[in-house]
C-alpha cells in the first residue's frame, strides 16, 4: 500500500469516527514501517483531518451568511409591501431606514457570501489554511 493510500484511508477512518487519531501510530508500528515513515504518514493524516474540518465549518459559515442576507431582503421586502399595502403603519420618513435598510444590508450579505463561496470553490480566495499547511511543510523538511 502507498503512503497516499494509507493517509487518504486513515483520514476517512478518522473522520468518520471508526479509530482516534492516537491509534494511527500503534496501527503503522504493527505494519512494520520504519520511524521516519511512519512520522511523515501520521503528519499527513492530521493534515488531512483538520483540512476537512476547517473546509467544512467555512462552508457552514459562508452559507450561514448567505441565508441571512436573503432572510433580511425577505424581511425588507415584506416591511416595504406592507407598508405600501396598508398592513403596516410605517410613516414614509422611516420606510427608508425601517424597509430599506434590511434589504441593502441583506444584498450585500448575500453578495458577499456568494463571492466567499465561488472564491473557495474556485481556490483563488486568500487561503489562509493552505498558506500555513505550505509553510508548515518547509519547515519540516
Amino acid at each position: 500500500m502507498s503512503d497516499e493510500e494509507l493517509v487518504s484511508d486513515f483520514a476517512s477512518k478518522v473522520s468518520r469516527g471508526e479509530i482516534t487519531f492516537d491509534k494511527v501510530r500503534p496501527q503503522l508500528e504493527q505494519l512494520g514501517f520504519e520511524e521516519a515513515r511512519i512520522k511523515q504518514i501520521v503528519r499527513r493524516v492530521d493534515d488531512e483531518v483538520q483540512a476537512a474540518l476547517v473546509a467544512g465549518s467555512t462552508r457552514t459559515s459562508v452559507d450561514t451568511i448567505i441565508r441571512i442576507g436573503i432572510a433580511l431582503i425577505v424581511i425588507g421586502g415584506a416591511i416595504i409591501l406592507g407598508s405600501l399595502a396598508g398592513f403596516l403603519s410605517v410613516e414614509s420618513q422611516y420606510l427608508g431606514v425601517i424597509g430599506y435598510g434590511p434589504i441593502i444590508a441583506g444584498i450585500v450579505m448575500a453578495f458577499v457570501g456568494i463571492r466567499r463561496k465561488s472564491n473557495k470553490n474556485s481556490g483563488t480566495g486568500s487561503d489562509t489554511l493552505k498558506r500555513s499547511f505550505r509553510v508548515r511543510d518547509t519547515k519540516r523538511e
